[in-house]
């Protein structure tokens, strides 16, 4: 007589099976924690901005007054003179002197300032450029970790049905102790490195938000 397949004979442990294929097929994807890229893109560039605007504010009082450069200087002179009866004595008089010196100086200083802050613009923009592009480094790596954890979930799923059957053999006394444990062992290390994966994937998420400053 044809024996049917084991499958087959244990009805349990078939309708098991079929639970655990609908289990895995209804486990729901890992769900990003992140806002959407554009979105932490521009709270990055707001930042950007913010910074490079704290580092030219320096500058901008640094030109206040600067007019006075271009101002001449009045003061009070003497001039000798006679009177009446032929004696010398000091007559005092306005005086204004221009100093060129002083115009080339402040010039200078208004061009240093100038070339100051194109540097400071250009420095920005390069660090702004490699700051965007950590960003994505790090939302390519979230976005592969998350695959990785759903793939992990569903693996777990799988290993949770495994071990509920060898679950029921065990109390059924139909599997031994030493075949036993190394299952449940397998699935506890299986669920423990879940956590570690959400765990790995939320401290990412954490980075990416701290990093773009959302």
């Amino acid at each position: 007589m044809t024996k049917n397949p084991t499958f087959v004979r244990n009805p349990v442990k078939m309708k098991l099976f079929v639970l655990l294929l609908a289990v895995v097929a209804a486990l729901p994807a890992a769900h990003c924690q992140l806002p959407p890229a554009d979105s932490l893109h521009a709270a990055l560039d707001t930042f950007l901005h913010r910074q490079l605007a704290a580092q030219l504010a320096e500058f901008d009082n640094s030109n206040r007054g600067a007019w006075m450069n271009y101002m001449p200087s009045v003061g009070i002179g003497y001039n000798l003179a006679t009177d009446a009866e032929g004696k010398l004595k000091t007559k005092p008089r306005p005086t204004v002197s221009f100093s060129l010196s002083q115009v080339f100086a402040a010039q200078r200083r208004r061009m240093d300032i100038n070339a100051k802050r194109r540097s400071l613009a250009a420095a920005a923009e390069l660090a702004g450029s490699a700051a965007h592009a950590e960003l994505d480094r790090l939302l390519t790596r979230h976005e592969l970790l998350t695959l990785e954890l759903e793939t992990m979930r569903q693996v777990s799923a799988i290993d949770a049905e495994i071990f509920r059957l060898a679950q029921l053999d065990y109390d059924d006394a139909k599997l031994a102790p030493n075949a036993f444990l190394p299952k449940q062992k397998a699935y506890l290390e299986s669920k423990l490195a879940l956590t570690r994966k959400e765990m790995e994937v939320r401290e990412l998420e954490g980075e990416v938000l701290r990093f773009s400053r959302f």
